[in-house]
């Protein structure tokens, strides 16, 4: 029960795709203050000419126009097309060593999503406060799904995103959902959740886990006797002196703990310790916190959870239909050399709370 959550994702179908496309002829050059500093006449000078004379996402960025694009009269400048696909690549979801085709579709990608997002803007009007309530409140089931917001942002930035870009993708989407509720209002049904609900058995089980604090040491890949014995007897000291070296995490399931300290911990009450446990990683003792087990909630239970997912996936059909209608009002021209699609590309979902509760810090 998720959503695609990125717009990069859709490079992937297309890195086996070498058409050719033409390089935009007379173009303004870029100011050195917009490029990220290995795209710099400076910093090229430095290179070999082996390394100069190879394309890779930044060879052909001082070549394009700014603005790369007008939306109804508003200009989208280059340089915030270049800082998306900086941080992209300093979250690695981009390789800054893609081929120019690749990196032209990089770019391209960028450039639809900020075109989307201005489209949708201009559009929703007087009902923008009803949007901005959708947004503080998925904003709000982010952050504490991940824990934290210094959490929240390291997971956005694994994705190649930052908290703005990501703000600006969450409003385009909530302002869609406004707007298509506007134009198609549609209501979910108690049938169509208990439906969902019986067939969703799996995904809606919610895993036994605990949540424990924990001290571990590390040990040499072949230790000795003596350095196991050392390394048990310093985690036993700062057990007791209740020098905790890993804070209590949250719930963590039997995947996450690990099956040495999984199967330590299930012989414990709450409250207790386990002896020193030996793993690949080291020797460890955890303490448990709380523990639950495996259960499916009640119909009731879930008929929140359900109803959100169910008014999603209508929206995923209808926000595409009512966005292809609203690109085809409005007037956009664009000024670079990238290869887009006529009618441009899918608007990107949201990052998932589901995708928030999987990450690993």
């Amino acid at each position: 029960m998720r959503t695609t959550s990125l717009t990069w994702l859709l490079l992937l179908a297309c890195c086996r795709q070498e058409p050719t496309i033409a390089r935009a002829q007379g173009s303004p050059t870029a100011e050195a203050a917009d490029l990220p500093a290995a795209v710099t006449s400076a910093a090229r000078s430095q290179r070999p000419p082996s390394v100069v004379r190879k394309p890779n996402l930044w060879s052909h960025v001082h070549d394009w126009p700014d603005p790369v694009a007008v939306v109804d009269g508003t200009p989208i400048a280059r340089k915030d097309l270049v800082a998306d696909l900086q941080v992209a690549v300093e979250g690695g979801v981009l390789d800054a060593e893609v081929g120019e085709v690749m990196g032209l579709r990089a770019a391209a990608t960028a450039l639809e999503a900020r075109i989307d997002a201005l489209i949708v803007q201009q559009a929703i009007g007087k009902d923008a406060a009803q949007a901005q309530a959708g947004v503080d409140t998925a904003l709000a089931r982010e952050i504490g799904q991940a824990g934290s917001r210094e959490n929240w942002l390291k997971i956005l930035l694994k994705r190649g995103m930052t908290a703005e870009s990501h703000l600006r993708t969450l409003t385009t989407e909530a302002q869609l959902h406004v707007l298509v509720e506007r134009e198609t209002p549609f209501a979910v049904t108690d049938a169509e959740l208990r439906e969902r609900y019986e067939s969703e058995e799996k995904s809606l089980t919610v895993p036994a886990a605990v949540r424990v604090l924990e001290v571990a040491e590390a040990l040499p890949v072949t230790p000795t006797d003596a350095q196991v014995a050392q390394a048990q007897a310093r985690v036993a000291a700062a057990v007791k002196a209740g020098k905790w070296s890993t804070p209590e995490r949250g719930w963590q399931t039997q995947r996450e703990l690990g099956k040495e300290r999984w199967a330590a911990v299930q012989t414990l009450q709450v409250g207790g310790l386990t002896p020193p446990v030996r793993t690949g990683f080291g020797v460890h003792q955890l303490k448990l916190v709380a523990q639950r087990t495996a259960h499916k909630p009640t119909f009731a239970e879930a008929k929140q959870q359900l109803a959100a997912y169910v008014q999603r996936m209508k929206w995923v059909r209808l926000d595409a239909i009512l966005l292809a209608k609203l690109r085809g009002a409005a007037k956009v021209q664009r000024f670079s050399p990238f290869d887009h699609p006529p009618g441009g590309l899918p608007l990107a979902g949201a990052v998932t709370m589901a995708e928030f509760e999987e990450e690993d810090d």
